[in-house]
């Protein structure tokens, strides 16, 4: 089960017997055109044992490959996120579960997976009756209070909000309705600079309502919302909203009324992460036809909804969520890491008009950035129907956020270099026997350090052609048995550069370098955790 929905499926193709395959669904059905090849054939006059006749004309017309897709999923954090989120579904139960981590700068999908979901190679998880739908571009949903961000952003975009002036927060009324916040009673008198640090619902109806109905859909509409993103995956939804209604536009400052899907959240996210350019979310690279016409996929920019000032403002209150200690998402709080986020919980819609009654049926969220300083990262988690209530669904979401979140952020470490810092190039080594790999990386003044026993190179990290400062550690992986390297005086970005190739449990204790490993080097990895713990230097 590895971004099974994303990836996509195929199936017997009924209506072509020279292509056997057909896509149904994910980027096998949105390229099917490119990845379907043709079989071939042979004809020739036969006797009644099968033997050629004589000067019998023989027509051949050879097979033809198709095409590849290359997409933007990391596969090591790929495979992470899958577990992450395999596990909250075995223990907790809940209608759904999604993930999505993005590449802020370029709209990358790093990896995406949803439950319940299915394995293509048998069809389980794919019953009579399941849904076939990808819940990432398919699906539409009311998204609560994440939607404060967006909203926040146009208010500050617009020159309507007002951080120092004080509010009632106990409840507010717009035409006959009354609206109180999420917690029933409000926070007292309290400045609106606090409105999405508290996630006030009372505070965001009075933030839309001094933005006008003009600058309330100026904004959605810029952001992107009730419009396709453009990603290539299959039954893109639209969504949608109306500000025809007092009451709807209020309810709408919270995320209520309005339907999105989670590639317009992510989509409008890069634009608080990127000074106000907003960039189209991406899963694809590079396709290559059956005629080997490549078309690459690059980054797209698709408008600029706010200026940096908005951004950095928005980006500062994302931060009070966090660290603050009346922000709602003091949970999601990383020790040392300077992380931007906002809270979501929406009451889900009723098919047959209102909403679901109870706490039980709600859809929370979490939309996090990081390093909030120049976010590389933008982390989207939602989920659905907490049905057990066995534990609160913030810390349901964090078995999955904090752990994802710590790896991003030590991998980024690891990875960035200052302007002033020399940097090379990455070689490649894939394919390489170890002996060239190594001298090629150590000819880069790059530090070479080898996973198994193996003689070839099968996968590294960093990749090639990314910029590294010079003696960094390049991690490679070879075609033997794969066993335990000696890590001492690695760094933590470097450690999970190693668990990232190999796909196995570590964890990571202390700070500094590593000074021991519970693993002795030479050793199989099998499938229990390795500890390795750091320690400061002098």
């Amino acid at each position: 089960m590895f971004a099974s929905y994303t990836v996509g499926l195929t199936q017997t193709n009924a209506t072509n017997k020279n292509q056997p395959l057909v896509g149904v669904m994910g980027l096998e059905k949105e390229f099917n055109a490119q990845l379907a090849g043709t079989n071939g054939y042979q004809t020739a006059q036969v006797d009644n044992y099968g033997y050629r006749l004589p000067k019998a004309k023989v027509k051949t017309k050879p097979a033809k490959n198709g095409g590849t897709v290359k997409s933007t999923l990391d596969s090591s954090l790929q495979s992470y996120l899958e577990t992450l989120l395999a596990s909250v579904q075995t223990k907790y139960k809940q209608a759904s579960v999604t993930g999505v981590v993005m590449n802020a700068k370029t709209g990358e999908i790093l990896a995406a997976g949803q439950r319940p979901t299915f394995d293509p190679s048998t069809m389980e998880g794919l019953e009579q009756g399941s849904s076939w739908q990808n819940m990432l571009v398919e699906d539409t949903y009311e998204p609560g209070s994440v939607m404060k961000v967006f909203n926040l952003a146009g208010a500050i975009q617009s020159g309507t909000f007002q951080p120092n002036t004080y509010y009632n927060s106990s409840g507010v009324k717009v035409a006959s309705t009354t609206i109180h916040d999420w917690n029933h009673v409000g926070f007292g008198e309290i400045p609106f600079s606090q409105a999405l640090p508290r996630s006030s619902n009372v505070g965001f109806v009075h933030i839309v309502q001094q933005m006008g109905e003009a600058n309330q859909a100026k904004t959605l509409k810029d952001f992107g919302f009730g419009q396709k993103t453009g990603i290539t995956l299959p039954n893109e939804a639209t969504g949608g909203y109306n500000l025809s209604n007092a009451v709807t536009r209020a309810v709408m400052g919270y995320g209520q009324s309005i339907n999105v899907t989670q590639m317009q959240i992510l989509q409008a996210a890069t634009a608080i992460a990127n000074k106000g350019t907003m960039v189209q979310p991406r899963v694809v690279t590079k396709v290559t036809d059956p005629d080997g016409k490549v078309i690459n996929y690059k980054r797209k920019v698709v408008g600029h909804p706010i200026s940096a000032t908005t951004a950095e403002t928005v980006l500062d209150e994302m931060r009070d969520t966090i660290n603050k200690p009346y922000g709602t998402g003091v949970t999601y709080k990383i020790a040392g890491a300077d992380v931007a986020a906002k809270t979501g919980t929406a009451n889900i819609a009723n098919p047959k008009g209102g909403y679901l009654p109870g706490e039980t049926n709600q859809l929370h969220s979490l939309l996090a950035m990081a390093p909030a300083s120049d976010p590389q990262f933008i982390v989207y988690l939602t989920l659905k129907q907490n049905t057990a209530m066995t534990t609160p669904a913030v810390n349901v979401l964090n078995t999955i956020y904090h752990p994802l979140m710590t790896r991003l952020l030590a991998l980024d470490a690891g990875n960035t270099a200052t302007p002033a810092a020399e940097t090379v190039t990455v070689p490649a080594a894939v394919n390489d026997s170890l002996t060239a790999a190594t001298a090629a990386l150590n000819k880069k003044a790059l530090t070479a350090s080898v996973v198994g026993t193996g003689n070839r190179i099968v996968q590294q990290l960093p990749a090639a052609g990314t910029q590294a400062l010079r003696s960094a550690r390049v991690v490679l992986l070879t075609n033997g048995a794969m066993t335990m390297p000696d890590v001492s005086g690695w760094s933590k970005s470097d450690v999970l550069k190693l668990a990232q190739l190999t796909g196995k449990k570590f964890k990571l204790q202390g700070a500094g370098y590593a000074s021991a490993q519970s693993l002795k080097a030479g050793s199989l990895l099998g499938t229990g955790t390795v500890t390795v713990t750091f320690q400061k230097t002098d």
